[in-house]
């Protein structure tokens, strides 16, 4: 709240209304001012800090605290969150688009194509020009001729050359680029089936693979070792025991055929007895011998398994090593062929235009050379070669500009461009925009009225869309103003239009708060007025005083009330400064709420 609208507030608000005085109030007011008239002009100040009887009708109160502290009155502009060095990029002539070879969120090199419009135009102007510049050359003087010629020659070879060296530069690039991302995309961490920090997703799952088949055969090898163990304690618990009930049928028979018994019942039943576990036992031993040959058998299986797991995931870790040197290799020698191919082509353009040039010079040698008003030599021929070559270079700029081409390596943002759609060149939205690998700032349009606010190293707040705020400091303020229709909240707290506005550059303290409102609008505050360790209140607890001036009502600790006259000092925050007798951090004071 500014200080005319607390002014105004605390006269609508103010006790000292006469109409709700007491009876006893309006006669102690009546004597106090016959006593001023008769001594001396006193200020009503003096009655205002007499103790004042609550009023009974009196309006709802609240009682808040004096409190120590700072406040700042701020001035608020808009502003946007950025990247550093955002470039948009847009076709300088229009026509219909033929490729759109990005989408938002696309990583680009420097001296990608991104976009093209039809160039069928372009090119017959280009021919055009061509040809006219190889009529130029037919229409000279045998002398103008060769001139001409080996004008041309030297034009074409300067520009074979620069093309050459800008395709094979751009070969180059590019073979940087894939030695970056084979060398990447492999790393001694991707031999290991446990290492999660292997680059290469495909190479990681290939060796998880070959991992898990060992496991499962050394899992397979365990059981049947296990189960071998365990057959055979079984195998011999079985012999055991029919070598036991044998002995026992043996001795049984022994006893009922022993003496006379040979030839009775008993005997013969404890001898067939006898035979029966003879062959339990048999084929006990038959069962162990065959069991533990099947339990071998398996074993052995299970271990050649296991052996060739293992041979497939070191065959793995070596192709992968392989394969993985292999590419890294591959990117090296295409990118070592690159930088070949550049360096030659760039001697070769060089002795290309050399010799042209050696060619035109021996041809002017022997060429009647004219002198024109401006002091200039030339020939016919000339002047009409170069005026040929100034629409060659005008239509060949003319082709250039049908391709989009990222100005450096960085991320896609916008694409407005889609296939097939007619573009002008008067469009003022970018067709795509390329934002660098930059931290994010805050742009902020502060009110040219407000510029003193903005020095270089001030520190300032930024609001978010959702309430949330970062400390930044001022990093640039520009010096030229724009006009527009920017609107600032000014020191009296109201929206208020502008005719210009200059910009200004924040950078926070802790850029990472930005990365969720990357694009998006805030507010920045800077700060016009700072009032430190003050005793403030609520603009709300001052009262007007007739006689000019202001007082709050302070509650003492009998909950008595009395009036003390106070000096406001800044206003700022929904809060004044003040200062008077017997105000200090703590003081309780009275705020009207109705």
């Amino acid at each position: 709240m500014s200080e005319p609208e607390a002014t105004d507030y605390i006269a609508r608000q103010s006790k000292f209304d006469p109409r709700s005085w007491s009876t006893r109030t309006k006669f102690i007011s009546a004597l106090a001012v016959t006593v001023l008239l008769l001594l001396t002009p006193l200020t009503l100040l003096v009655f205002a800090e007499a103790q004042v009887e609550p009023n009974d009708d009196a309006k709802s109160v609240t009682t808040v605290e004096v409190v120590r502290g700072d406040i700042t009155d701020t001035v608020t502009a808009g502003g946007m969150v950025q990247r550093v060095g955002i470039v948009d990029l847009s076709f300088p002539a229009g026509g219909t688009v033929t490729s759109v070879n990005v989408e938002p969120g696309d990583t680009v090199f420097a001296g990608a194509v991104l976009a093209t419009v039809d160039d069928t135009s372009a090119l017959q102007n280009l021919a055009t020009a061509e040809s006219t510049m190889a009529k130029a050359v037919q229409g000279g003087a045998s002398n103008d001729a060769s001139v001409s010629s080996a004008s041309v020659a030297l034009v074409n070879s300067q520009r074979v050359a620069k093309e050459t060296n800008k395709r094979n530069k751009l070969s180059l690039i590019q073979a940087r680029e894939s030695l970056v991302v084979a060398q990447d995309q492999w790393d001694e961490s991707c031999l290991d089936p446990d290492n999660l920090l292997c680059p290469n997703p495909s190479a990681q799952s290939q060796l998880k693979a070959a991992q898990a088949s060992v496991d499962s055969a050394q899992r397979t090898f365990d059981t049947s070792v296990e189960k071998a163990v365990n057959n055979a304690v079984g195998y011999d618990i079985a012999v055991n025991q029919a070598g036991e009930l044998l002995q026992q049928r043996q001795n049984q028979e022994s006893k009922a055929c022993d003496g006379d018994g040979s030839e009775t019942l008993t005997c013969t039943n404890a001898q067939t007895a006898t035979v029966a576990a003879r062959h339990a036992q048999d084929n006990a031993v038959r069962a162990r011998t065959t069991g533990l040959l099947v339990d071998q058998q398996a074993q052995q299986t299970a271990s050649l398994t296991l052996a060739s797991a293992n041979v497939a995931l070191q065959q793995v870790q070596v192709n992968l090593g392989k394969s993985g040197d292999d590419a890294v290799r591959s990117a090296r020698q295409a990118l070592d062929s690159a930088k070949r191919f550049y360096e030659q082509g760039k001697v070769a353009g060089e002795q290309s235009v050399s010799s042209a040039q050696s060619a035109l010079t021996s041809a002017k040698a022997s060429q009647k050379i004219t002198e024109l008003p401006d002091g200039e030599n030339t020939t016919s021929s000339q002047a009409a070669i170069v005026a040929a070559q100034t629409g060659i270079d005008v239509a060949q700029q003319t082709v250039d500009n049908a391709s989009l081409v990222a100005p450096f390596a960085g991320l896609i943002g916008t694409v407005n461009y889609e296939m097939y759609e007619t573009v002008s060149a008067a469009n003022a939205t970018p067709g795509i925009t390329v934002i660098p690998d930059g931290p994010l700032e805050v742009f902020a349009d502060l009110a040219t009225a407000d510029q003193r606010l903005a020095e270089l190293g001030d520190n300032v707040v930024v609001t978010f869309p959702d309430g949330t705020e970062a400390a930044g400091e001022i990093t640039s303020v520009g010096s030229v103003a724009t006009a527009g229709g920017n609107s600032a909240v000014g020191l009296s707290g109201g929206s208020q239009a502008t005719e210009s506005w200059i910009p200004v550059v924040v950078t926070l303290n802790e850029p990472g708060l930005a990365e969720p409102w990357d694009s998006e609008a805030v507010d920045v505050s800077f700060a016009a007025n700072r009032a430190n360790d003050v005793l403030t209140v609520p603009v709300t607890a001052l009262l007007a005083l007739t006689e000019s001036g202001y007082a709050v009502e302070v509650v003492g600790s009998d909950n008595t009330r009395r009036l003390v006259a106070v000096d406001t000092g800044l206003f700022a925050q929904g809060r004044v400064e003040v200062t008077g007798d017997g105000i200090s951090a703590g003081t309780v004071v009275i705020v009207p709420t109705s």
